[in-house]
């Protein structure tokens, strides 16, 4: 309640940047103490904290079944060691992120409204990871996602960052959108949103089929990869990672990456009830992710885009890791790549903030224009080093309790690992060597290292997320996370992945040593022809589908609605002619919407879906 008590003064009175700021930071800080004091409540204990209230309990019905004889929603609030160390890894994000931004964020317009938002941010996650009523859940995730597009969206009056903040709002409320329709799904068949009754009657209660559980299934995973920002749905925290302020999309990709992992860990208990295939194809999704965004990170020279990417990168790797755990019918692996996220959260957060330092001080977010931060920005230099370290070892416990290495699955992740480290690599060693180049109204000599008391927080955020990454390597963090007994890995195992990561790590120290104007102009190149492609693709889209599909569908609105029996046939005709003219209209388009059309048919009738 203390984020939300400190919105509520925030809104009703407080105007000032120091003031807003320092009430925002009291409401945390708060929250992180109840969070410590819950979390020493249940250190021994083996069973969560659960409470229960009746919110609404409305009878509507007195046959049937019992399920839906009433209408009933239930705040549930259930604290577990994974919900404690959610908790407190998203308070440690804010807290950083409301402190560096108090210092660096001088600049930015709307501090009163700024500080707010991230308190509703705080409120709403906090809901999201005790909730364990699915209405409920829903209600705190739309809290949270209002916060999250408000704060991309915090530099409304530029041009550029308007345009850029309707993707932060178009793509995370589809998949926001599919997570509702998968809750209202099971609710529909089941009638039962608290988790504690519904995953018990999931193959028991009366016409429960397979095709119900791999929808719900479906609709959820992809309402929970959206906002881990998995590719292909990344694009909303990629196109403002440079028009958002520094501190919102750094606490935004830091805090949704806790929610929606401890939200898929929850659940996974009902993806796994569904088939196997369901599984497999989840577990397949994710391992493409986890390849394809490190792999665009290699291309481009925007390093906030680049971080963003890699944070993607690992979350996808976690999700495959929970996902395989459930896959095999061992859950007890599954929280390994829970605890992989929880590391990588704080440190994505920090290289945003020591990127963002950097670019701000030599007034370019281009790689190729960047350098000598070694000497002139060393602490920054230093914090983005422990961050894209933390980042590019994050998976590693994930992989070695999770992950066979002779498995295929092992095989992709770990290839992920080694383009993580390869992209986080690149962007150390783009801004701390090599010279920096005069450029018009700028000179090299005027850049100096950001204010003092911005420079600690990066390393305590890089830290926390070290601390995390070390207990993931430990049988005994994961044992305390989860409550089971977890084998110890081979130290072969440690050594493997190890030694994928520091090869990672090296491949791109060769390619700069040897020549880094020449790699940054091939990756600046390959960035150009992708961005051009983006274009193309989506220029062709406009054209040949969704304009004449637009076209036909506003025809069909103004002249095909008959106002009384005289105008059917006129109706009629005039459909005619639109067949007439469909004729007409190039050839391309017309098999490519056929194609889709066909694709979504046979996808549905497909088994598994609708018999």
């Amino acid at each position: 309640m203390a984020p939300f008590i400190a919105f509520l003064v925030a809104l009703s009175s407080v105007r000032t940047r120091r003031s807003s700021a320092n009430l925002a930071m009291f409401g945390a800080v708060t929250t992180l103490l109840a969070t410590l004091l819950v979390g020493w409540g249940l250190a021994k204990r083996s069973t969560p904290f659960l409470a229960t209230y009746s919110y609404i309990n409305l009878p509507v019905a007195f046959s049937g079944p019992p399920n839906f004889q009433g209408f009933a929603v239930d705040i549930v609030l259930r604290v577990d060691h994974v919900t404690v160390v959610a908790l407190m890894v998203v308070e440690l994000c804010i807290i950083g992120a409301l402190a560096w931004h108090q210092v660096m964020g001088r600049a930015e317009p709307g501090a009163a409204r700024f500080n707010a938002l991230i308190s509703v941010l705080l409120f709403g996650s906090t809901g999201v990871l005790v909730s364990w009523d699915l209405a409920e859940l829903l209600t705190f995730w739309g809290l949270a996602a209002t916060a999250t597009y408000l704060l991309l969206a915090h530099r409304w009056a530029m041009d550029e960052a308007a345009v850029r903040a309707r993707v932060a709002l178009a793509l995370p409320f589809v998949t926001d959108l599919s997570l509702l329709c998968g809750v209202a799904w099971l609710y529909a068949r089941y009638g039962l949103n608290n988790l504690t009754t519904l995953v018990p009657v999931l193959h028991t209660n009366p016409g429960w089929t397979v095709r119900s559980l791999v929808v719900a299934s479906i609709l959820l995973f992809v309402g929970v990869a959206g906002r881990m920002a998995l590719w292909p749905l990344q694009s909303w925290v990629t196109r403002t990672s440079v028009t958002a302020p520094p501190a919102a999309s750094a606490v935004v990709q830091a805090v949704w990456s806790v929610l929606a992992i401890v939200v898929l860990y929850r659940l996974m208990p009902i993806v796994a009830a569904s088939n196997t295939q369901t599984l497999q194809g989840l577990v397949y999704a994710c391992g493409v992710a986890a390849i394809a965004a490190p792999l665009l990170s290699l291309v481009g020279n925007e390093p906030r885009r680049i971080v963003a990417l890699l944070g993607s990168g690992a979350t996808a790797i976690g999700a495959a890791v929970v996902i395989h755990g459930f896959q095999v019918q061992n859950a007890t692996f599954a929280i390994a790549g829970v605890a992989c996220v929880f590391a990588v959260a704080p440190a994505r957060a920090a290289g945003v903030f020591a990127v963002s330092a950097i670019a701000a001080a030599m007034r370019t977010d281009d790689l190729a224009e960047m350098g000598d931060a070694w000497t002139r920005m060393r602490v920054s230099a230093l914090a983005v080093l422990a961050a894209v370290v933390v980042v590019g070892l994050g998976a590693l416990g994930a992989l070695t309790f999770g992950v066979s290495s002779r498995s295929k699955l092992g095989l992709a992740l770990g290839e992920a690992v080694l383009l993580i480290a390869a992209g986080g690599a690149r962007v150390f060693l783009a801004v701390a060597l090599g010279p920096l180049r005069r450029r018009r109204a700028f000179e090299p000599d005027r850049v100096r290292e950001a204010p003092s008391p911005s420079l600690a927080w990066p390393f305590w955020l890089s830290l926390g997320g070290g601390l995390l990454f070390v207990g993931s390597l430990i049988h005994g963090w994961l044992d305390f996370l989860d409550g089971n007994k977890h084998p110890t890995p081979s130290a072969g195992s440690y050594v493997l992945w190890f030694v994928v990561a520091l090869v990672g790590f090296g491949l791109p120290v060769l390619a700069y040593v040897r020549d880094k104007d020449g790699a940054l102009l091939v990756s600046a190149w390959a960035g150009t022809w992708l961005r051009r492609l983006s274009y193309a693709t989506s220029g062709n889209f406009q054209r040949f589908i969704a304009a004449p599909v637009t076209e036909i569908a506003l025809r069909l609105g103004e002249r095909w609605i008959p106002t009384g029996d005289g105008e059917v046939g006129g109706a009629l005709d005039t459909t005619g002619r639109l067949i007439v003219s469909g004729a007409r209209l190039p050839v391309l388009p017309l098999v490519v919407l056929a194609a889709v059309i066909l694709t979504l048919v046979v996808g549905l009738v497909a088994p598994g879906v609708f018999r």
